[in-house]
């Protein structure tokens, strides 16, 4: 649809539709500085996508290019130019959003018909784009009822369609860029955000907590859609019994707060039920803490979450003994992550699914702390009958990536002080925080803070100078801005600055694959293979190990085992599929190319596969394994050596391996 035109395409739209005139290519061309042959490939897309809008782009040799509209199609034209926030400017992916966000509002049927015109896209493209929503209501425990000559309407309880509107604002919020809080308001109609947001900031401020920008976003979202609903009177309910327990908590008395702030803005009436909506979306939401330890009058015996202390100490222990570390011995990594898992869990009881920004950095940058999070999962879920995806296995990763690096920074010598300002939440910073203190153990870090509190605190505490993971302009104080997973190239950055790291042994050169290659063999190498999906490989590849002595005959079932609790694939072309636990009867890599990529479940595209058949006990070389992974995968003249291969001699010659 026509969402898809790039902003160079509308512009030779705009030029079109402006001055109603015949345009020649090279006219065209030189206004927008390219080339005639750009010109001519964006007119054939522009055509293309056009279809049904009621406008047509013509073009006649020797006279030019032109625009010709019916009523629909100016006033398509009309909203697409002079509203570039409307619904049709947004990808296919946002526009189902706005759809949701209508049939989330209606408490009847709605017509395909109403919704293709208040979209300005046909019948068809609505139809499919509702076929693609019911999964997603479906995940949100909410009902898609379709009925010929009536329509579509949703249906499920208000606390469900509550979530599954908030849902949707964050999906159309964040296609829109950036200003989201700006652009909640045109969703909430003779609302006034700004009073819900102020609202919400004296609730930081009273009750001493800090909220992270994607949470802080997230709780406004929540705060008006509660006044909205309840201005239709739309009530949630909650029996006695769960209200007496709620009211225990020692977050009910901030929702009551909030709950009483809102009723004195907006003249509502907020029940026990809307009170603990609040807290369930409270008690869900990301914090950033400064102090990392629990309370002394601690019970874990009163935790809403699955999970206990005791409890996650003891798979802490099963980690540790698997992989060879020391994390329980890490007192902020136990109890930064048993905060952090108590808030994951009441979000996924409430099927409130949140996005994890860093994602596609975590699996290509930290593949083995992915891996401790996915062995960490498997364990959560024998015990808790709790499954995590892969967003949440990418927040235990920074954890675990956190824990590793304070083991790497022993020495504690004050000097420079500094602030972190971090806007995705508790996990990101301490991994941020505990990198710095690895490559910079004279450094002292005096704060963490969130965007939206920056010049407040700043101002009356002063640091020498502040490294933030958003790009962030405060004019008191030298700000160096830093990828999230705080990379080599980061590290320069700092040290250029002038603060530079003691001496410390040489990292391991990119390009030494030593360890990687010589696990390999001909016997388990496929190159050039025409499987066409993952299982194929799986089956293919894990086949040939066990033939070979390498595996158990259970090894194939248990890498599924493993993929589906997070597949495998770590970008740039790569997977590295292998057993959730055991199954390994010796050492070694399969290795097998692809004659063309294929999909690996999460959307990511394959060409080459690595199949592990290594004993995780050797910590040591199963680290060193992972580290070459990660530097092997952004080695471009490297990966298309692999792909060139006919055998696997050739790689190992081209890596200089004997």
């Amino acid at each position: 649809m026509f969402a898809m035109l790039l902003p160079r395409e509308k512009k030779i739209l705009e030029l079109l539709y402006k001055s109603k005139r015949e345009w020649t290519t090279a006219e065209l061309a030189n206004s927008l500085h390219i080339s005639p042959r750009t010109v001519k490939t964006d007119v054939r897309r522009i055509k293309e996508e056009l279809k049904d809008t009621g406008c047509m782009l013509e073009t006649k040799t020797g006279k030019g290019l032109w625009l010709s509209c019916d009523r629909d199609g100016r006033a398509f034209l009309n909203n697409l130019l002079l509203h570039a926030d409307s619904p049709c400017s947004y990808a296919p992916e946002a526009r189902k959003y706005f759809i949701a966000a209508q049939l989330l509002d209606s408490d009847d049927f709605i017509s395909m018909e109403s919704i293709s015109l208040s979209l300005y896209v046909s019948k068809g493209t609505v139809m499919n784009d509702i076929a693609r929503l019911e999964e997603f209501f479906l995940k949100q425990g909410l009902v898609l009822e379709k009925k010929a000559k009536y329509g579509v309407r949703i249906r499920g309880e208000e606390k469900q369609l509550r979530i599954a509107k908030a849902n949707v604002l964050r999906s159309i919020i964040a296609a829109q860029g950036s200003s989201a809080s700006e652009r909640l308001q045109p969703f909430f109609d003779g609302i006034d955000v700004n009073r819900i947001n102020e609202i919400l900031q004296e609730s930081e401020e009273t009750f001493n907590f800090v909220l992270t920008d994607a949470s802080y976003s997230e709780m406004l979202t929540h705060l008006s859609i509660i006044v909205k609903r309840l201005r239709r009177k739309k009530f949630c309910t909650i029996d006695e019994e769960h209200l007496v327990e709620y009211r225990r908590k020692e977050e009910w008395p901030v929702c009551e707060f909030m709950g009483r702030k809102l009723q004195e803005a907006f003249d509502i009436e907020l029940s026990n039920g809307d009170i603990t909506y609040i807290y369930m979306n409270l008690t869900a939401a990301r914090l950033l803490r400064e102090a990392m330890t629990l309370p002394k009058d601690f019970d874990d015996s009163q935790d809403a979450s699955p999970q206990t202390l005791a409890a996650l100490e003891h798979i802490i222990g099963q980690v540790d003994e698997r992989y060879g570390e020391h994390l329980l011995a890490d007192n902020m990594f136990t109890t930064a992550l048993f905060v952090h898992l108590t808030a994951m869990f009441n979000r996924l009881r409430n099927k409130i699914h949140m996005e994890n920004p860093l994602k596609a950095m975590v699996k290509k940058d930290l593949a083995y702390e992915f891996e401790v999070a996915a062995y960490m999962a498997g364990l959560f879920e024998e015990q808790f009958q709790v499954t995590l995806g892969e967003n949440e296995l990418c927040d235990i990763a920074l954890y675990v990536g956190a824990s590793l690096e304070r083991e790497k920074a022993q020495r504690q010598v004050t000097r420079p002080r500094v602030a972190i300002v971090c806007s995705t939440g508790m996990g990101t910073s301490q991994f941020v925080e505990a990198r710095l203190k690895s490559c910079f153990p004279d450094m002292v870090i005096d704060k963490i803070l969130p965007v939206s509190k920056v010049e407040r605190v700043m101002d009356n505490s002063p640091v020498d100078f502040i490294i933030s993971t958003v790009p962030l302009t405060y004019e008191k104080v030298k700000v160096i801005c830093v990828s999230p997973l705080l990379n080599d190239d980061d590290i320069h950055k700092i040290k250029q600055e002038g603060y530079s790291a003691p001496e410390t042994a040489p990292p391991v050169t990119t390009g030494d694959y030593h360890h990687l290659f010589q696990l390999m063999s001909e016997r388990i190498t496929i190159l050039k293979c025409d499987c066409r999906s993952k299982e194929e490989v799986i089956e293919l590849l894990g086949g040939r190990l066990y033939r070979e002595g390498f595996v158990d005959e259970g090894f194939v079932e248990s890498v599924f085992v493993r993929e589906n609790l997070a597949p495998t694939s770590i970008g740039y072309t790569f997977a590295i599929p292998h057993a959730y636990m055991g199954h390994i009867k010796k050492q070694g890599i399969g290795l097998m190319t692809l004659k063309h990529p294929i999909p690996w479940d999460n959307g990511e595209k394959v060409q080459i596969v690595l199949m592990l058949s290594i004993d995780v006990k050797s910590s040591d070389a199963f680290k060193i394994i992972f580290s070459q992974l990660a530097d092997l995968t952004k080695d471009l003249p490297a990966v298309e050596q692999i792909l060139k291969a006919e055998r696997l001699s050739e790689i190992l010659r081209y890596f200089k391996i004997n």
